[in-house]
């Protein structure tokens, strides 16, 4: 494992002319939540080996040979998503439409092939729309962080002024951020640097983020069944990223303190196929499996950064006034490469009345990849010790979904569900907190497991429209970091003590699902 030698010629590098991306961006873009259609959502989105709806589809694209009709459908969400951490308290609210799609059906008039259908949807995979605040006593500062992260670099380097260089370029941004707002002191021309004198005074840290933003999918699917018991499907899936993130870290102390403030926008899109086959044995078993290739992503980044700085009782040079140490606004553009998805599902039709369904889905973190846009002139390898990170600190993670429908008259249905999510960290890692953070983002999250409490109802006006409701319930408990730990190289000892809050994460969230078959 690692960590507390960043092999600092390396870190020098790696923070340098680029504001490279880390293990934590990685797995941003590559987490997906519970989504779909009300009907879907309501059975805990339990749907790979049943097909017939367009969630179906998105996990299993056999599930499109199940339609004899063509069909249209769109779903609505409201959702309030409720982060807490001690005292402290945020709540965001959103309304989307997160589900619309066609199914197209096509009759062959052959025994063996008797339909091609054809359809397209689109699914809102994730919402990043989230507000976090937390704050409390800290053991260690970020100041201490900044100033064991920066020995080694050359003081004068990270100078700033009208006829000097941008440090921001070639430098750490900690580094640069921290020495120009006073906080750190070169010793031996930058052999190591002290954190500014506090006399002992503790200081008490505050996290504000606001995050917003999500990643769309368009599936484009065709599929066939071969004589009424085996359906096979393929899907050509495009994805969309739009992600946003302003977030402060504060400290105060008994007669001063700073707020670093990051600014980051990431945008991009990427492409992915699906393959799924769903078996029907007998007339009241369904047997689904679908692979997901991993999804390639081009994505675009802009990112700056400020500290505001008040420590006037602290720092001893005389020339000393409070102020800001600010970037300008920088781009770069960087691949990821998200791990494939393996889904095996299976259900149960029992008459007219009742149905039983249960997925399970396995997704290897370890396998997610950066890279250098192709045809780029920087280094290839850039981004090595970042993957490398990634194989040790992540592992395959499991999803497990179940839910149940009955039918109390024809035209009335209730359902109810579950779904469990895995967190994806190795366990080492997640106990010690020292995640490999990029530039001067240093706030993150270790995530929890995931708990999904669903259930609906659904009801048919006739043999054309259907009406679907939904109620969805979250629950995930998190460690939120505003810096990575850091430890000793034998890992006896924690050096930089990050003190992460307890972040108490719940949604709830209601759909509504129209449809209308033809």
């Amino acid at each position: 494992m690692k960590k507390f030698t960043y092999l600092l010629s390396t870190l020098l590098i790696l923070s340098g002319a680029l504001f490279a991306q880390s293990e934590v961006d990685a797995l941003r873009f590559s987490r997906e939540d519970l989504h779909g259609t009300a009907r879907s959502m309501s059975m805990g989105g339990a749907f790979g080996a049943l097909g017939g709806d367009q969630t179906a589809i998105s996990i299993n694209p056999a599930g499109i040979a199940v339609y004899r009709s063509s069909e249209v459908v769109g779903t609505l969400n409201l959702s309030q998503e409720r982060s807490s951490s001690g005292s402290a308290d945020a709540h965001k609210t959103r309304f989307d439409m997160d589900n619309l799609g066609f199914v197209g059906y096509f009759p062959m008039r052959n025994d063996v092939f008797p339909l091609v259908n054809f359809g397209f949807s689109y699914n809102r995979l994730k919402s990043f729309d989230k507000t976090i605040s937390a704050a409390g006593p800290a053991a260690s500062t970020m100041i201490d962080y900044i100033a064991d992260r920066s020995a080694g670099v050359d003081p004068a380097k990270l100078e700033m002024g009208d006829n000097l260089p941008d440090p921001f370029i070639t430098q750490p941004w900690l580094s640069v951020l921290g020495y120009n707002s006073y906080l750190i002191n070169p010793v031996n021309d930058g052999e190591r640097y002290d954190p500014i004198n506090t006399f002992g005074q503790n200081a008490v840290g505050e996290i504000r983020t606001k995050e917003r933003g999500h990643i769309d999918n368009y599936d484009f699917t065709v599929g066939t069944t071969v004589n009424n018991v085996l359906n096979l499907g393929i899907s050509l899936s495009i994805k969309d990223i739009s992600y946003s993130l302003e977030s402060d870290y504060l400290e105060d102390f008994d007669d001063g303190g700073y707020t670093l403030t990051n600014w980051v926008t990431t945008s991009g899109a990427g492409v992915s196929a699906k393959l799924g086959a769903i078996y029907r044995p007998v007339h009241f078993l369904r047997l689904g499996i679908a692979y997901h290739t991993p999804t390639l992503y081009a994505l675009t980044e802009t990112y700056e950064a400020q500290i505001d700085d008040n420590m006037g009782a602290y720092v001893t040079d005389p020339d000393y006034e409070p102020g800001q140490t600010y970037s300008a606004v920088f781009t770069n553009d960087y691949d990821l490469k998200t791990p494939g998805k393996f889904v095996a599902s299976i259900a149960g039709v029992f008459g007219t009345n009742f149905i039983a369904s249960m997925d399970y889905e396995l997704v290897d973190y370890s396998q997610m990849k950066l890279e250098i846009p192709s045809g780029s002139s920087d280094d290839p390898n850039w981004f090595d010790i970042d993957n490398e990170y990634i194989s040790m600190d992540f592992r395959p993670a499991s999803t497990v979904k179940a839910g149940m429908e009955y039918r109390f008259t024809p035209q009335f249905s209730g359902r109810l569900g579950y779904a469990w999510m895995q967190n994806p960290y190795e366990t080492t890692f997640r106990e010690s907190g020292d995640a490999a953070v990029s530039g001067s983002n240093t706030i993150y999250r270790m995530e929890g497991d995931t708990n999904y409490f669903t259930g609906g109802v659904g009801y048919r006006f006739n043999r054309n429209f259907f009406l679907d409701f939904a109620l969805v319930y979250k629950t995930q408990t998190d460690d939120l970091y505003p810096f990575p730990n850091l430890w000793t190289e034998n890992r006896n000892d924690l050096v930089i003590d990050a003190s992460p809050f307890e972040l108490k994460n719940s949604s709830f969230r209601g759909l509504v699902t129209l449809g209308y078959k033809f």
